[in-house]
């Protein structure tokens, strides 16, 4: 009786997909802005996203980043979000689509008295097994403001 639950247990956690969590650097950005500006579209900085099992079609994940905003200063964010994945199987290079949502904690130097503030925002991803572009726009939330597209890449360090 004991090795029929051994081989029952063994067959369970061999039928199990490993999980595979995944680190990326993210390389920020370029901002595209929607409308006449003399604003900086250079985004420039660095990041990190954590990915929690990749090999689902819902992705949790968590991210932090440090860059130079539309005003070229700094701003910063921590967050977390998840993402819907959608595996593109018709190309020879494996390639996927995530279509995601993420709430964030920013400071900008020129907004709030650079207090925190919480953000929401819908994001796009195109990724392969080494990297991904990320697209997020960014809606009007303030009357001097513009609307825009916010672009990063991302480049795989670790799958545990």
């Amino acid at each position: 009786m004991k090795s029929v639950r051994f081989i029952f247990a063994l067959t369970l956690l061999l039928n199990f997909p490993v999980a595979a969590d995944e680190l990326q650097i993210v390389l920020s950005g370029k901002a595209i802005h929607l409308g006449d500006n003399n604003l900086n579209e250079s985004n420039y900085g660095l990041g990190l996203q954590y990915d929690f099992n990749t090999h689902r079609r819902w992705i949790p994940l968590i991210n932090l980043a440090s860059f130079k905003d539309s005003n070229n200063q700094t701003s910063k964010y921590i967050g977390a979000g998840i993402k819907r994945r959608f595996k593109i199987r018709s190309l020879p290079q494996r390639l996927n689509l995530d279509l995601g949502f993420a709430g964030l904690i920013m400071t900008r130097q020129n907004y709030n008295n650079e207090e925190p503030f919480f953000g929401a925002i819908p994001f796009v991803s195109v990724s392969n097994d080494w990297g991904g572009l990320n697209a997020t726009y960014i809606s009007k939330f303030e009357d001097e403001m513009l609307p825009f597209w916010y672009f990063q890449f991302t480049l795989k360090l670790i799958q545990f």
